[in-house]
């Protein structure tokens, strides 16, 4: 990924030989592999072809189930059995639509932790100048996929495959403040249903309304009543009254799901009576769960809080709200103005055992998040909110909001990485450990534990013969297709801009078979898989053995990293030096392609596999980094995302 202040991709090519290239020079037949003499081995880099391989059984609800992670911290995720049975349980995740869609407003991408770190006096100034000019929207950090606009399409897809891998049942688009975002919806809806129409269990939608909120419903439900020349079209239709996107509706009790204000709110929302739905069609329509905040000191037994200023979170009626912090002695930046007022607000890193934590393990762990899941599976209702994704952004207000401070700068909702609540991967701070920690806990709520782990029977693969015999595998593992796009998009303003052209081989499925001798991968692409045997990056896999000590961030082994045209190429051991893997030779590995398929034979003794086992594994291609996690997350393609891994059990 690479930002510019202009359109062009900013990434050099890297030097490919084509599939046709390589049937015209491999013309030699196919040799069995004799694992006892490696070094007599005279391959062909391509397989004899017989035919695709039928669809398996294994649904991708199921191949989900088998990711496992460990963060930064040590905190792991293993495989589950499927949900639990006993009754419904639903997570909703916070999902923010506003970035860049202010455009009038927003002039550049203004970063509070810069500014800190440079100790610019603009930022706490209540005069208008262009470093932090009043009124408009800042940054508490940077995202990992940048400053992006909220309609970029390359990130909605990172974020549709991240949030349905983490188990998200729906997601809660912000249009609190008036505003339906129908330029965001009309790109996430039609990814979202590109990937449901394609067997995936993605986060069903549901829209938060409030200020405005009877006007914001018509228009989500029915569109604008009459053509708007300063309107798109996209505005002159709803989502719901002509059935549009009907499968991605949340509707738990039969009715499609929404939040917004009634005549029965009972001043549960900070809005009057006057924002209230009262149209039959729509109370007929939607089931309205009511807008509930957090300081107005009445609840609403159908509310449905988005935070909460009670320790510990409780459930109201049947939603409880888990944030990762929250503002209770609002605005959010006035806990870096008062000694006082920052040891009260209850930021990452605070617990109610302990009051407030300011170090680095605190607050990049998420002691507060964590407290805060503990109490909802406790609680164990039926449906649990998350707050929040990808909020970012904070408008810059100056008056005297309270605390006794007196006339300011102030940022009411985020402010720094303490005093935020997103859980999207930063660039740098805290990385991706609340998205794994998210994830952890969403397994914990809803599934099963995994007791009792099947582990095939022995099956010998191969590779240089066609594909068959793959048929048999049920160990299949599925990634999203689609998502290795090219980007091309501006950011929150004009200034910004992001490129990145490092899709090559977009992995659609992997199948893993063993024998007493070997383990054996299929990878499949959407297309024929493009050939670089010089970058060291090319169709990659990285493995975790169970029980070996070592390794980079739990990897001790990297395949094909150094690829000869013949077929043989290398097992590389992975040690650590200063944070950075560093490769040793660990023997020999072989490897068969045609078309979009692949073919791996790994011996076990090269990765030091004895009797039972699990191994954890991904498969990567032209990742641009392969020493930085990061680039898991924003180049190439990864199968399964960022640094979540497949368990595969075998004897």
């Amino acid at each position: 990924m690479k930002e510019t202040k202009r359109h062009g991709s900013g990434i050099k090519r890297l030097l490919t030989i084509g599939l046709s290239l390589i049937m015209v020079i491999f013309t030699a037949g196919c040799n069995s592999m004799d694992n006892n003499k490696p070094e007599d081995y005279n391959g062909n880099l391509e397989f004899v072809w017989d035919e695709d391989v039928t669809a398996s059984a294994v649904s991708k609800a199921q191949s989900l189930n088998m990711l496992t992670a460990t963060d930064d911290f040590g905190r792991t995720f293993d495989p589950v059995s499927g949900a639990k049975t006993d009754k419904d349980r639903y997570v909703g995740l916070f999902y923010f639509v506003w970035q860049g869609q202010h455009g009038g407003q927003q002039s550049d991408a203004y970063d509070i932790s810069k500014m800190l770190e440079d100790g610019s006096e603009e930022l706490w100034s209540t005069s208008t100048n262009e470093v932090s000019p009043i009124g408009q929207y800042h940054y508490w950090g940077k995202p990992l996929y940048g400053y992006y606009n909220s309609s970029d399409e390359w990130v909605i897809r990172k974020h549709i495959e991240l949030l349905t891998m983490a188990g998200v049942d729906f997601l809660v688009m912000d249009a609190t403040n008036g505003f339906e975002y129908s330029e965001v919806s009309n790109v996430i809806l039609p990814i979202l249903q590109e990937y449901f129409d394609a067997g995936w269990n993605v986060p069903k939608v549901v829209f938060y309304t409030n200020s405005i909120s009877a006007t914001v419903v018509k228009r989500l439900y029915q569109g604008y009543d009459t053509k708007d020349p300063d309107k798109s079209d996209i505005y002159n239709h709803g989502i719901y009254k002509d059935g549009r996107y009907r499968d991605l509706w949340f509707c738990p009790n039969g009715k499609p799901m929404i939040i917004g204000i009634t005549e029965k709110n009972g001043g549960a929302s900070d809005q009057g009576l006057s924002a209230a739905i009262t149209d039959k069609t729509l109370l007929d329509f939607f089931e309205i769960k009511e807008s509930q905040w957090p300081n107005t000191g009445k609840d609403n037994p159908n509310g449905f809080p988005w935070v909460q200023f009670t320790r510990p979170n409780y459930a109201q009626g049947d939603v409880i709200n888990v944030s990762v912090a929250q503002h209770n002695r609002l605005p959010f930046s006035d806990a870096v103005l008062s000694s006082e007022i920052n040891n009260l607000m209850w930021g990452r890193g605070y617990t109610t055992a302990n009051g407030a934590n300011h170090s680095r393990a605190a607050v990049e762990s998420g002691l507060n998040f964590e407290e805060q899941w503990d109490v909802a599976k406790q609680a164990d209702v039926k449906y649990t909110f998350v707050t929040g994704w990808n909020e970012w952004i904070a408008l810059k207000s100056v008056g005297d909001p309270g605390n006794g401070l007196g006339m300011r700068a102030f940022f009411v909702d985020t402010f720094n990485k303490e005093y935020s609540r997103d859980v999207e991967m930063m660039e740098g701070g805290y990385f991706d450990n609340f998205y794994l920690q998210m994830t952890r806990n969403i397994r914990g709520l809803k599934s099963a534990q995994l007791s009792n782990p099947a582990r095939p029977e022995h099956k010998t693969i191969d590779i240089a013969a066609g594909l068959k015999q793959w048929n048999e595998v049920n160990s299949v593992y599925y990634d999203f297709s689609g998502e290795t796009i090219k980007r091309d998009s501006k950011g929150i303003s004009n200034n910004q801009h992001y490129t990145d052209e490092s899709n090559r081989n977009d992995i659609e499925e992997i199948r893993v078979a063993s024998d007493k001798d070997n383990i054996y991968f299929m990878v499949k692409c959407k297309e024929n898989i493009t050939v670089d045997l010089s970058g060291g990056n090319w169709m990659n896999i990285l493995i975790d053995v169970n029980g070996v000590s070592g390794g980079w961030k739990g990897y001790n082994y990297l395949i094909n990293r150094s690829p000869k045209d013949n077929g043989l190429t290398t097992v590389d051991k992975i040690t650590e030096k200063s944070g950075k893997p560093v490769y040793a030779s660990g023997g020999n590995a072989y490897v068969t392609m045609n078309g979009k398929f692949m073919q791996y034979k790994i011996p076990k003794s090269a990765l030091g596999i004895k009797g039972e086992y699990r191994i954890d594994f991904k498969v990567l291609d032209n990742v641009q980094d392969m020493t930085n996690l990061a680039s898991f997350y924003t180049t190439g393609d990864v199968a399964p995302g960022g640094r979540v891994n497949y368990a595969y059990y075998g004897k």
